[in-house]
This record gives structure tokens, sequence and C-alpha cells, in this order.
């Protein structure tokens, strides 16, 4: 009996003080065994739970089952009915644990009970959900995930990984991430990765990989160790993804806020930063820097003439003449418009970027082939330099604009370098515009009138009407002077309408008193395309009983740069109408004898810069018998201009001229005045 309670006191302490907690209860739910572990894990009115208490429902023990369901399992030996299962606990805290219920029989009763052993795996259970977690993100993710151990092996990728790389899972497993390199990155950059992966644990940045298929990409990788609890990196995990997007996003936004869509060239933003730097480097080194200011002559008339499509195929063209034109380290940028500025570092002489602007203006003077337009413009470019002509970047622009502007009036197609005078010039100029703006109103336009004559017989052939201007404190304001102003100022298209009112109303006057031959006008290029529509030629020729021999249209080179349907089309009907066409100041364009095949010329104007010196000059006399004798074998009238002396109209007759014009038989004069030269060249009778 002893040896039996010891036994049985045995037991109790042995159950007591068992971690795992057990319950043991008879068929009625009565408990007989309820270990402390059970207690505290159950919690609630469970605490106080004493033998012979019930077990349920007061302290929630799990009741998967009945022993008469256990019992009904089968067989003799109780073992063989164990019966677990998983299920929560709602006790003093939710719990998850498992269940091992066991059936029983005891000998004083011998009635079937229950023992319950509970094992918790709540922690278990969230380390589980926790790993599965990991695998669903793992599997899941858009990222490339890589794990390597800490010598660098690759042990595990993502399917991410493949999708981004090319690469797949047996192809991966065992190698090094230098599967992956793409041959960009120096010694250095690894140096420095390896050093802050090594010091830091964790390596985050931009780098550049290699596909499979050899396709360079660039990916955003952030790099972890992981470490043992004892503290070493055993294992390193990267993360990356393909950033090509990103990077043509920026790099779209990058392009679009520093350079010109239509050119590709830097816009006025990146100018001035890279104006600023190349000052910067000067100032630190004593060095020079030259500005040069471009504006297109002639650029106008092409959007005028042949369409902006046309004039923006243009402007591209003058982007990649300039790029050939300087260096790689010189910047050409456009900043709107017809305007470009080119940026020229450390200059030694001042003489050198007058070769790089003669260049420029050559390269620029060439044909444009757009679209079957052959177009023919030019440059006008002014300079400025550090230190000489400004101390910072707004100064030099401003300064170089200033020498542009001189460049345009000294004739186009040349360029001039920033003198402190040019100042008082541009304040002229302005007020010259303001002024020329009111020139019509106030009255002081006027035709003056020179004759041209038959050379055989010295009398008058016709006559050409020059517009003057005629300032109130300037006095007479030379034509090379305001006419390219008023075109500037897109003037000129009411001006013509003016001077050709005029010519038609001179005409008339003439009649009245005898005096007849056409009168020539000159005509514009906005005219020609734009200003002035036939309806309006012939209503003003019938309102004052005039026929189109009457007139003569002189049209330089220049206004016929743009070979476009359009103006062949107006040319064309003006023919028809019956108005004679000069092609004015002769030779001295850049297509010439093309313009005599393209359009449909009468007369052709030998320019006085060949007449002035041909007497003494072997290559201008050359160049003039050359033009009479093209002329002669198209059947063309040439007029030469000029003639100044006895000797030129001496020898202009022998070369077969048959017309004249210039300071030898009169100047240019007045309407009042004109009649009366008209009557001593026999146009008139006395």
């Amino acid at each position: 009996m002893r040896e039996l309670s010891w036994r049985a006191d045995f037991q109790r302490v042995l159950i007591e003080t068992l971690p795992v907690p057990l319950a043991v209860e008879d068929s009625d739910g009565r408990c007989l065994i309820c270990n402390p572990a059970f207690k505290s894990l159950m919690g609630g009115r469970c605490l106080d739970l004493a033998d012979g208490d019930l077990l349920s429902p007061g302290c929630g023990v799990p009741k998967p089952t009945t022993a008469a369901d256990l019992a009904e399992g089968g067989g003799n030996d109780w073992q063989q009915r164990i019966y677990e299962t998983e299920m929560p606990v709602m006790g003093q805290d939710p719990r998850s644990v498992i269940v091992h219920q066991a059936v029983f029989t005891p000998p004083t009763t011998g009635k079937t009970g229950i023992i319950s052993v509970l094992v918790d795996i709540t922690e278990r259970k969230k380390t589980e959900e926790n790993l599965l977690l990991a695998e669903t993100v793992f599997q899941t993710a858009a990222d490339a995930i890589m794990v390597t151990d800490a010598k660098g092996v690759i042990k595990s990728i993502n399917p991410a990984f493949t999708t981004i790389t090319g690469y797949g899972l047996e192809e991966t497993i065992g190698q090094t991430p230098r599967l992956l390199r793409s041959g960009r990155h120096d010694q250095h950059f690894y140096a420095s990765f390896w050093q802050t992966l090594h010091d830091t644990g964790r390596w985050s940045g931009e780098m550049w990989h290699r596909r499979k298929n050899g396709d360079l990409y660039p990916v955003w990788e952030t790099i972890a160790g992981v470490r043992a609890p004892e503290g070493q990196i055993v294992e390193y995990v990267a993360f990356f993804n393909d950033i090509t997007a990103r990077k043509q996003a920026e790099q779209e936004i990058f392009y679009r806020a520093n350079y010109d869509p239509l050119t590709g060239l830097p816009n006025r933003s990146l100018f001035h930063e890279r104006l600023e730097q190349a000052l910067k480097q000067a100032r630190r080194y004593d060095r020079q820097v030259a500005l040069m200011f471009a504006d297109l002559d002639r650029f106008k008339q092409v959007n005028d003439t042949l369409g902006h499509s046309v004039g923006d195929r243009l402007l591209y063209q003058v982007a990649m003449r300039l790029g050939v034109c300087v260096r790689d380290t010189d910047t050409v940028a456009r900043l709107g418009g017809d305007e470009f500025v080119v940026v020229l570092p450390n200059v030694v002489e001042e003489s050198d970027v007058g070769i790089v602007a003669e260049k420029i203006i050559a390269c620029l003077v060439e044909p444009f082939d757009l679209a079957g337009h052959i177009v023919h413009i030019g440059a006008s470019i002014g300079i400025a330099l550090y230190p000489g002509h400004g101390d910072d970047s707004e100064d030099l622009v401003r300064h170089a604009d200033l020498a542009m502007y001189q460049a345009k009036l000294a004739g186009r197609s040349t360029y001039r370098v920033y003198e402190p005078a040019m100042d008082d010039e541009l304040a002229r100029q302005l007020m010259l515009e303001t002024d020329l703006r009111l020139a019509l109103e106030r009255g002081e336009l006027a035709l003056h009138f020179q004759p041209i004559i038959e050379i055989a017989t010295h009398r008058l052939a016709s006559a050409e009407a020059l517009l003057r201007w005629r300032h109130p404190q300037r006095g007479m304001v030379p034509p090379s002077e305001f006419i390219p102003l008023a075109e500037d100022m897109g003037l000129m298209r009411e001006i013509g309408a003016w001077v050709f009112e005029q010519a038609c109303q001179t005409l008339g006057n003439w009649r009245k008193i005898g005096l007849k031959g056409p009168l020539a006008i000159n005509l514009t290029s906005a005219q020609v395309f734009r200003g002035l529509p036939l309806e309006t030629v012939t209503t003003s020729l019938e309102r004052r009983g005039l026929t189109p021999d009457d007139l003569v249209f002189e049209i330089a080179e220049g206004a016929l740069l743009a070979d476009s349907p359009q103006a062949r089309r107006w040319l064309d009907a003006v023919r028809k109408l019956g108005i004679h066409i000069n092609l004015d100041d002769f030779g001295t364009g850049y297509s010439s004898l093309s313009c005599l095949k393209r359009f449909p010329i009468d007369q052709v104007k030998i320019d006085l810069s060949f007449v002035r010196d041909m007497v003494i000059d072997p290559n201008d006399r050359a160049l003039v018998e050359a033009i009479l004798a093209l002329s002669r074998s198209l059947k063309l009238e040439v007029i030469a201009e000029g003639v100044e002396s006895q000797e030129q109209l001496d020898l202009l007759r022998d070369m077969g001229c048959r017309y004249a014009q210039g300071y030898y038989f009169s100047p240019p004069v007045s309407l009042v005045e004109f009649p009366e030269v008209a009557r001593r060249l026999g146009a008139i009778a006395s």
C-alpha cells in the first residue's frame, strides 16, 4: 500500500509539474486531473478549477469529440483510439493548440474517460504564416530577388528574376552575380560597392546589368546582408528592378527642358548654363570666351512664301551646318525663331573668331534643298568677347545682339564685332523704327524717278520709280537703310501698296502731258506672294485708263530665292496680263542663271557693281560681255545700271547693250522735276 501511495503521489507531482497542459475527465465531463499548465493556458475560470468540477463549458476545454465517439473507433487497445486535432482555444489570450485525446477506463468506476494533452502551437503557427507570406511575396514580387550565400553563390531566385534577366532557375543556381555584369562599371565602382556592403551590410544604387540575350539595361538594386545570431553575414539578399522606362522618361523630361525639339540643339536655358560654365573657366584660367549671335537673312521670306513646314526644315538643316563649322567643345544653340548662338570657349586670338564667322557665313550661303524647293539665305553675325566686351553673360548676349544688328545694316551675310559706339547706333535705330512707322501717314515718303535711255538714240525709253524718305530731322535716309528695316518690321506690304498706287497715278498724269513709256516699280517678296493681288493691279490700271504695257515689275533675285509653285503661278499670271518683268541686280545673287530658266523674265538689269569698273577691270568687262551674250541667246533685253561716264556708255554700245541707266543721264529726281528730264531726252515735245 505504501508503494502504491508513493507511486500515486509521484504521478500527481509529475503531472502537476509537467510543462505540457494536461487534463483528465470522466464520461460526465468532470475534472479528474487538471495540471497548472492547463489552467494557465485556458485562463478564466479554469484558474480556480478543482477536481470533480465540470470542465465545460466554463473553462472552454476543447471538445472535438466525446468518450463514446472515441470508443467507437474499434479495437481493444485504447492506444489505437487516439484522436488528434488542431483548434483555437478562447482562453485569457486566443491561442492555437493541438489536442491529443485518448479513451481510458478508470478501474474504480469502469466508466470511459478522456485524457486531453494540449500542445500550444501559437508561435509555430505565426512562424508558418510568416513563412507562407514571405514565400508568397518571394514568388509574386514584381522586383527580381536573388539570394546568395556569404561567398556570393546564388542559392535562390524568384520568377521575376527570370522575367527580367532571361535566366532560369537551373541556369542560375550555383552561379555568382557576375552572370549579370554589363561591363559598364569599372573597378573603382566595384571597390566602392564592396566597401559599403562590408561596412554597413547594405548597398543601394543604380547599376547596369546584361540580360541573357546580351541587352544592357539599368536597374535600381538594393542588397542587404543576413546575419546569424553570432553576428556574421551568412546570406545576401538582392532586390532589383528594370528602370529602363523610368530612365527614358527622365531623359525625355531633361531633353524637353534643355533642347530645342525642332533642331535638337541646346535651347535658351541650356545655352545660358553652358555660357556661365565657359565664363567660370575663363575667369579661373584667365582666358577669352567668344559669343556669336547669328540671325538668318531672308528667313521670313521663306516662311511667307513656302510656309512654316518648309521653314522648319530649313532651320533643321541650318542647325546641321552650324554643327560642322565649330569644334566639339563649342556650343551651338537655338534661342528661338531664326536666332542661333555659338559659344566658343578658350579663344586665343580675336581673329580666330572671325575665321569661324566667315566659315559659318560661307556655309549658310550655299543653297538649301527643301523637298524640291531650292532656297538661298545667309546669316548676319554679331560677336562679343569676354572680358573685353562684358564681364557677365547678360552683357555678352546684349552686345553680341547689337553687333549682329549692325551686320544686318551693313548689307547682311557678314559679321561685326561689338564696339561701344554700337549702343548709340542702336538707340538711333530704335528711334528710326518709331519714325518709320509714322513716315507714311506724315507724308514723308515720296517717289523719285530715274530715266532709262536707249543707247543708240540717247532717247528716253522708260523710267524707274525709286522710293525715298525725307526725315524731318535727319534729312534723306538712304534706301539701303530704311527698306530692309521696313521689311523686318513688316511694313513693306503697306508701303508697297502705296508705291504702286502712286506709280499708277503718276503714269496717268504723264499720259495727260504726252509723256509715254513704261514705268518700272520694285516689288519685294511680300508684295509678290501676298501683298499685291492681280485684281488690285487691273483695277488700278483701268481706273486711270492705263494698259499693262505701261507697267514693269522689277524683282530682285533675293525675292525669288524660294522657288515655289506659288511664285511661278503669280509671275505667269502677271505675264499673261501683259506686264513685263525685269530681273534686278542680275549677277549678284546665288542663282542668277537658274532664275532665268525658272521664271518668266523679259529683261535683266546688269548690276552697277559690274558696270562701275568694267572700263579698267578686265574681269568685270568679261562678266558684262558674258551676261549680254547669254541674254541674246535667251532673247532677253538688257539694261546696264550705274552708267556714269561716256567711256562706260561707249563700251556698252560696242558690246551690243541696248539700254542704260545711271547718273550720266540723270540722278533720280522728284515728280515735279522729271518732266523736264524727259523733255531733255526727247520724250516730250518742247
